[in-house]
């Protein structure tokens, strides 16, 4: 992909996307298919492995097609289809140099969060039991009676479903 209009068509794509790297990927998806230039440079560095495997499709005999078909393919291969998302129709260029250009993208997922405003003061800690909706600094040493139950039913169903 050393193509610098390939280049210049992801980047663009990524500033239009907001730095979201898959919405990026359907706005390409979108131009590859309308931009044969655009479609090569993306593709070309794959196209052997496409051709390969195209080839060994087509050619595999019979015998390993039918077998293949018999077993189900492994989950690893198995991909679902990708939903359509509508991809918008490009507008008018608008105009962003080179280097600002740039500097957007080496700025996207960089650098540290702005800083969030500090809290007052904490509120100091009292020894009177806790209440709803706050954090309990000391766990429980055994667990209630109910729990106890609840996690004993879901370890038999959990034993029950994974023996059949």
């Amino acid at each position: 992909m050393s193509d610098s209009y390939t280049s210049s068509k992801i980047k663009e794509a990524l500033v239009a996307s907001q730095g979201s790297r898959a919405r990026a990927q359907d706005i390409l998806l979108g131009w590859a298919q309308a931009d044969d230039r655009l479609l090569r440079g993306l593709v070309e560095p794959y196209l052997k492995g496409i051709v390969t495997g195209t080839v060994e499709r087509v050619t595999k005999p019979a015998a390993e097609k039918s077998a293949a078909v018999a077993q189900p393919p492994s989950p690893a291969i198995v991909r679902a289809p990708a939903p359509k998302v509508p991809v918008p129709k490009p507008g008018p260029p608008r105009e962003l140099s080179p280097e600002a250009l740039d500097k957007a993208l080496s700025l996207m997922g960089q650098g540290a969060l702005p800083p969030r405003p500090s809290p007052a003061a904490p509120a100091p800690r009292s020894a009177s039991p806790l209440k709803l909706g706050t954090t309990n600094p000391v766990p429980p040493t055994k667990a209630g009676a109910k729990h106890q139950q609840t996690m004993r039913a879901l370890a038999a169903i959990y034993a029950r479903k994974h023996r059949d």
